[in-house]
């Protein structure tokens, strides 16, 4: 354990709220479902594990046995649990009716191997309502299936959790990549619900949901109040919702509307492809917001108008164009060569196969990340449980540039938005540098701002300016578009050319000239990077940014470079009268 992981450790079992107040019985079919106290409806399982026994240890209940025993540890980027025992205790689903208990564990299970899976049987730690099985145990409709097992919870990312508003039903945060929503599969405590139980002291549950890798947006109900409202706005499709990707190649600079449906080829992995037979319909809208030639990724703004699993993932591999760190559609080994899946239809078994030695024999690599340094079964083997443990997970485990930017009612009766991430920004950052650079060129003013503006296309440099460069009261933003029309004997740039600018560009000029605003809405500009917002000192309440986005221009702020833009835009200021 490194010396980070030791400064911090916190049990879990200490904050694990006990089901104590549930009722000690399972709640007679027909009933109203049980709901603690803040009305969130309470599984049957949660109160089982405060009613049955542990297999192992008889004097002990299942949720005794499981929260005396896992903490966290924070270890420098990564996220631990120590391990502790856990009894996996559900219900026989529709699929497993009339099948073998082995058979299931098999099928819908890989975490383990089938000797593995046998070993636990014939030890008596799998039962089926209450009683030992076989291998050859059939799993009946309404079946209480039970497995006790030692548990080594995977490490996931330590990134602070951001809270982007919270009332007294809802919190809205800005999920990490890498940490699961809620228990789940090989998680428990390092989700992101148990994580809000046992650090923040707070209950909460799921409105919308992200896979594991997906960072952004959420939000968790504080109450069931304020989980259903949102929950029945999701449902309804009352909420528009926006992503960012960072995806391999250059995107097409038009618009991208994407029909294509979509098929859950393997469960047990989470593949899914587009089957025209078996898919359900699917539709996604692209815009291109940048492209950086020195890494060959474009930034892309996707809306899903329905929501499939992974509907964004699979339609931007569809058309060439995948999630550029994609531990799945962006692995040349998963798809056994180098067009990665572009334009495929259903996948074949192969592709099943060696999907399924991922994070076993195999660690993921991906496009961008081809090293295989992540996941994988090590040598090495529990002396509690025999269960080989794993090495920790690498970029490819941990990272998705996948990013739930915007949720917004239709109505626009509210509207939350993330930060960008920091890999759809620091591509950029070199051209908003420059445009500080332009900035510097002003000189000394006591009545104006001093901004620097830069136009690019594809990673090249079109124009620049600053202001008052040209004759006039001129602006940064106009100072660049004027040189460029002029030697290019045009009125428009082209299209995908991006604006990097010190100042949000102005709304309202008191001399009278167009305000820069109107000059980008002009051209064929998509896309607007500022440095800071304008202050009021000269205009109240500048609408740039608003206008710019009512236009469908995205406006993205990159942060870090506040002070010094205002400081270069006020400079001379302090001498004024």
């Amino acid at each position: 354990m490194s010396e980070a992981g030791q400064k911090r450790a916190v049990s879990p079992a200490a904050a694990d709220k006990s089901p104590a107040d549930f009722p000690k019985t399972r709640a007679p079919r027909g009933t109203k479902k049980l709901r603690d106290d803040h009305g969130f409806k309470v599984k049957q399982q949660t109160i089982d594990k405060d009613v049955l026994s542990s297999t192992a240890n008889p004097q002990k209940t299942i949720h005794e046995e499981e929260t005396e025993g896992a903490s966290y540890v924070i270890d420098g980027p990564l996220r631990r649990t120590t391990p502790y025992y856990f009894t996996y205790l559900t219900y026989c689903k529709q699929r497993w009716r009339d099948r073998k208990i082995l058979d299931v564990f098999l099928d819908e299970f890989r975490e383990k191997d089938g000797d593995i899976y046998r070993k636990a049987i014939a030890s008596g730690q799998v039962t089926i309502n209450k009683k030992p099985t076989t291998i050859d145990s059939i799993v009946r409709n309404g079946d209480l299936i039970s497995h006790r097992c030692h548990r080594h919870e995977p490490a996931v990312s330590s990134r602070p959790i951001k809270i982007v508003f919270e009332d007294e039903n809802v919190i809205a945060i800005d999920k990490p990549s890498g940490i699961p929503v809620h228990p789940t599969g090989r998680y428990r405590y390092n989700t992101i619900t148990k994580i809000f139980q046992h650090e923040y002291g707070k209950t909460v549950h799921p409105c919308n949901r992200l896979d594991r890798l997906t960072s952004g947006l959420m939000f968790l109900g504080k109450n069931a109040k304020g989980a259903d409202y949102f929950v029945k706005q999701i449902r309804e499709r009352n909420v528009r919702k926006e992503y960012i990707a960072r995806v391999k190649g250059k995107f097409p600079v038009e618009p991208l509307s994407i029909y294509q449906p979509l098929y859950t080829a393997s469960p047990k992995h989470a593949l899914n492809v587009v089957d025209h037979e078996k898919g359900k319909p699917a539709v996604t809208e692209f815009k291109r917001v940048s492209y950086d030639p020195s890494t060959d990724t474009s930034i892309v703004k996707c809306h899903p108008l329905t929501g499939r699993t992974h509907q964004i993932r699979v339609h931007l591999q569809y058309v060439g164009h995948p999630i550029a760190n994609d531990p799945i559609y962006s692995s040349a080994f998963v798809w056994g060569s180098d067009d990665l899946g572009k334009g495929n239809e259903g996948c074949s078994e192969d592709v099943i196969a060696r999907l399924d030695k991922i994070g076993k024999e195999k660690a993921c690599s991906t496009w961008f990340h081809p090293e295989e340094d992540g996941e994988v079964l090590s040598k090495e083997c529990c002396p509690e449980c025999e269960m080989p443990f794993y090495t920790d997970p690498g970029p490819n485990d941990l990272d998705l540039w996948l990013h739930a930017y915007k949720y917004e009612a239709s109505d626009k009766s509210w509207s939350y938005t993330a930060d960008y991430p920091d890999w759809a920004i620091n591509p950029h950052r070199k051209f908003m540098e420059l445009a500080i650079e332009q900035a510097r060129k002003c000189g000394e003013t006591q009545t104006q701002f001093n901004v620097g503006a830069v136009l690019v296309l594809d990673g090249e440099i079109l124009a620049t300016g600053h202001s008052r460069e040209l004759p006039g009261n001129t602006h940064a933003e106009q100072c660049a578009l004027e040189k460029y029309f002029k030697e290019h004997n045009t009125t428009d740039v082209p299209k995908g050319t991006e604006l990097f600018t010190t100042m949000e560009p102005c709304s309202f000029r008191l001399s009278g000239n167009l305000p820069c605003v109107d000059r980008v809405l002009n051209t064929s500009i998509k896309t607007c990077f500022v440095g800071v917002l304008e202050p009021d000192t000269f205009v109240k309440n500048n609408t740039g940014k608003a206008k710019l986005e009512e236009a469908d221009v995205e406006y993205i702020h990159i942060p870090g470079y506040e002070d010094e833009c205002l400081e270069i835009a006020t400079f001379g200021h302090e001498k004024k009268d």
